[in-house]
């Protein structure tokens, strides 16, 4: 009895390893819903480079943006689930079209599993240093001096998320102010224009702003304080109530695809993310590399952030369009 469970133990695990031993075998897809030299795509690539050689195959990036990146992520749950087709997302594909899109042509919890979380980065509150506000507590004492008055600027259903729950969270009258261009809003906010007086902004594009002291930053999303900007607080440490909330860039498959390529491909994406090179780039961009390259925790941080974005879109009204 015991060597018959042995054997058939053997013979189910057999077709995944030597799918994984054989794999890959031909040129590898990766799908982006972001445009060539776009900060996703330079990352990607950055990592595709060093991968493409470990596994002895080329892996060619398709970029196919718009649509809010429904595009690209139907084209990848649509595909065959072989291990030669994956999915580069960010919050907008796997969470914050739930919240705006009606009739989304994909599922962004059923039709994908995740691979590896390559980076991460929170949003940063900005102001102007021509204003009295060098703190939150100095914002909720403007807010309350000059109600009506104070515009907050976002790019987005994320930023429009981001910016409402800043105001329920900490119980401020903001009047949120959507901006196609982000830089407009900065650019805006760096003269002093009476339209703005707070914006939300990922890190990527905002880190130069608040390093060189053109804009003022008083708190970062993430949970923690983030690392190129060390003396600006989390919300949550203000504001405990806040959580964490980030931008990020998670590698996926399609569901269905073997478990043996998935862990190999979260293994290669694991010793990429531990080069200096690669540590070296992704501080450039104003991202922190992933806290770990399992499939498990790409899937608990995504399963976090869900929740996390729960609680934001009621906060921000947001309905599917």
């Amino acid at each position: 009895m015991i060597k018959t469970a042995i054997l058939l133990a053997a013979f189910l695990a057999h077709p995944l390893t030597s799918y994984a031993h054989g794999w890959p075998n031909r040129h590898i897809e990766i799908i982006l819903p972001t445009s060539a030299g776009s900060g996703p795509d330079v990352t990607m690539r950055s990592y595709t480079d060093r991968i493409a050689k470990s596994l002895g195959q080329s892996i060619i990036i398709n970029n196919r943006p718009g649509g809010s990146g429904v595009i690209a992520a139907q084209a990848v749950a649509r595909s065959q689930a072989d291990g030669y087709t994956f999915f580069l997302a960010s919050p907008a594909q796997l969470i914050i079209n739930k919240y705006v899109i009606k009739d989304l042509p994909y599922d962004p919890d059923a039709d994908f599993v995740p691979v590896s979380l390559l980076n991460r980065a929170p949003f940063v509150v900005l102001t102007s240093p021509r204003l009295p506000i060098k703190s939150l507590s100095d914002l909720v004492a403007y807010n309350k001096a000059n109600r009506g008055n104070v515009f907050v600027s976002h790019e987005g259903a994320t930023g429009k998320a981001t910016a409402a729950y800043l105001n329920k969270v900490m119980d401020l009258e903001m009047t949120l102010v959507p901006y196609v261009n982000p830089l407009k809003a900065i650019q805006d906010l760096i003269g002093g224009s009476a339209d703005v007086q707070v914006h939300v902004q990922g890190s990527a594009l905002a880190l130069p702003f608040a390093k060189d002291g053109r804009l003022q930053a008083l708190a970062v999303t993430s949970g923690s304080r983030f690392e190129p900007l060390p003396d600006v607080p989390a919300m949550s440490e203000v504001y405990p109530s806040f959580g964490n909330f980030e931008t990020w860039l998670m590698l996926l498959a399609p569901r269905g695809t073997p478990d043996a390529v998935i862990r190999r491909m979260s293994s290669e994406i694991g010793r990429v993310a531990e080069t200096d090179d690669m540590k070296r780039l992704l501080h450039n961009l104003g991202v922190l590399p992933a806290d770990s390259g399992s499939p498990e925790a790409a899937a608990k941080f995504l399963r976090e952030q869900n929740a996390q974005v729960a609680k934001m879109a009621t906060a921000a009204s947001l309905k599917p369009e």
